[in-house]
């Protein structure tokens, strides 16, 4: 982010605030209290509210009823040659408080990308054979939701593994693309954490370790004891700083976190396999990492020695379990052979389940919330260092090990006031910077033992 022609870390310049109806265009930048937009990976489109005091009579001059568009256009300063700007659909009105005496009504446009709407209005059937994932979520993006192709959203697709045979079971189309997601496995890369999701750059289906690649973007740091006035250590500067989820693993361990297994059943062999566990170390050391300190948890024994991601001892079953049906090797039968089209190709089940629920709760482990001065280049998906120091006895100035970092950004909230931009990163990190200690048997064994 340049900041030539800055004055402070927090301006901006609001080019266009615009109401788009049927009976004209009224600008709305004098009515503005508070314009917000919000980006997530896990989510699918970008949505946001635009707070105004109105003493014109908007909702009523213009007949608001949830098919007009708001026009945004903002950057930082007149030297940003890379502007947000966006034509959103709104959807309702929220919080609309009128004072009589003062002749001003207050409240909250809601607004979403208009894919959403048109995603929400309309469900797909249809057949697809021999075909990767990647390639039918591109085609319902291009064909049915019209994006992609030249004067619309850029589509930012990453190749899947392998090729299927779906029919697509009439759900509405944003439903169907995260419902392939599921089944998606990245190419070249391990497990199945594909993502479908909106930025101010398009739509994108990508992979987690896709994104954890990505070079970092920028460095922040939060130090308030070494508040500078300098106007480039303010803009890396983090205003705030908020712990989200650090580590819960109660929760970890029931939903397969660490470890979790997949029983398959083939109704059209009659046959089922208890399939090999998810084990978070033999996934963690093969898998594309964000930090090279170590794993988000030591190797803690439990007193059946095992640790949390270790197989279960042959007298007890794994806590976490799906039951799933599979058409594994079904095709390779004699009487299935001499009809191949009539069975579906294997849908990788037991490789895509265990490690997808498995990863998304990795990628959501350890997550902060920063504030820093806006900046409208920052979207979710890009990867930042965060960097803190710690809050007791930090005389030597060291870096705290726990939260400083490389993080995914996986929100970003943008919030413009009348006096100041700011923008609300939630940061998420799979891996540490600086490793765990590792388990003491000596100290801790008793314990683990249950002699308390």
């Amino acid at each position: 982010m340049s900041t030539n022609n800055t004055r402070y870390a927090t301006e901006y310049q609001l080019d266009t605030l615009e109401l788009i109806s049927p009976r004209g265009v009224h600008p709305l930048n004098k009515l503005m209290v508070e314009l917000n937009l919000y980006e997530d990976i896990m989510g699918d489109t970008i949505s946001g509210q635009l707070q105004l005091s109105d003493a014109v009579g908007i909702i009523n001059q213009f007949g608001l009823n949830g098919t007009e568009f708001i026009q945004i256009s903002f950057r930082k300063n007149t030297d940003d040659s890379y502007p947000l700007s966006k034509k959103y659909r709104i959807i309702s009105v929220t919080n609309r408080g009128v004072n009589v005496n003062n002749n001003y009504e207050v409240y909250t446009i809601d607004f979403v990308s208009e894919e959403f709407i048109f995603a929400e209005q309309y469900r797909i059937s249809k057949a697809f054979r021999n075909t990767k994932i990647s390639d039918i979520i591109e085609n319902i993006l291009t064909n049915y939701i019209k994006v992609g192709k030249k004067d619309t959203k850029p589509l930012n697709i990453e190749n899947t593994y392998g090729v299927y045979d779906f029919v697509l079971p009439n759900k509405k189309l944003f439903e169907t693309i995260n419902w392939l997601a599921t089944y998606a496995l990245p190419k070249n890369k391990i497990g199945a954490d594909m993502l479908f999701y909106e930025t101010r750059e398009g739509y994108f289906f990508k992979s987690l370790q896709t994104l954890y690649e990505q070079p970092i973007y920028q460095t922040f740091k939060f130090d308030p004891k070494n508040i500078s006035i300098e106007l480039d250590q303010q803009v890396s500067n983090a205003l705030n700083f908020e712990v989200l989820d650090f580590f819960d693993t109660l929760g970890a361990t029931m939903n397969g976190t660490f470890s979790n297994r997949v029983i398959t059943i083939n109704p059209f062999l009659r046959t089922f396999k208890d399939n090999t566990d998810f084990n978070y170390a033999d996934y963690f050391y093969k898998s594309t990492k964000m930090n090279d300190g170590g794993p988000l948890i030591n190797d803690y024994q439990n007193r059946w020695k095992k640790t949390h991601y270790d197989s279960p001892p042959e007298e007890l079953e794994v806590g976490t379990l799906r039951l799933v049906t599979e058409n594994t090797e079904t095709k390779k039968q004699k009487y299935v052979a001499q009809a191949p089209d009539e069975v579906g190709s294997d849908i990788n089940i037991r490789k895509y389940m265990p490690n997808r629920v498995a990863q998304i709760a990795l990628a959501n482990y350890m997550r902060i919330k920063i504030t820093v001065a806006g900046d409208a280049s920052l979207v979710a998906g890009k990867t930042v260092q965060f960097n803190t120091y710690g809050f007791f006895g930090t005389e030597d100035r060291k870096l705290d090990p726990l939260y400083s970092g490389k993080y995914i950004i996986s929100a970003v909230r943008h919030i413009i006031k009348n006096k100041a931009y700011i923008t609300v990163l939630e940061l998420a990190k799979e891996s540490m910077s600086t490793p765990y200690a590792a388990y003491n048997t000596s100290v801790l064994q008793k314990y683990s033992d249950g002699n308390l």
